[in-house]
């Protein structure tokens, strides 16, 4: 996960919209294992960059 300005200060707001994304998409979410800080993303309105692996069955 890429964070824009992060700070251990707002790990909670993180963990808060962890929590809602996946109650909206009815998941169990994981708290990122890998969390780096950057000063900015590819499109400039974007804050948080998310990197997945999706297995399916």
């Amino acid at each position: 996960m890429y964070v824009v300005d992060w700070s251990p200060e707002k790990m909670p707001e993180l963990l808060e919209g962890i929590s809602r994304a996946g109650a909206k998409l009815g998941s169990t979410p994981v708290p990122p294992a890998t969390l780096l800080g950057v000063a900015a993303l590819d499109v400039p309105d974007h804050l948080v960059e998310l990197e997945a692996t999706a297995v399916v069955d």
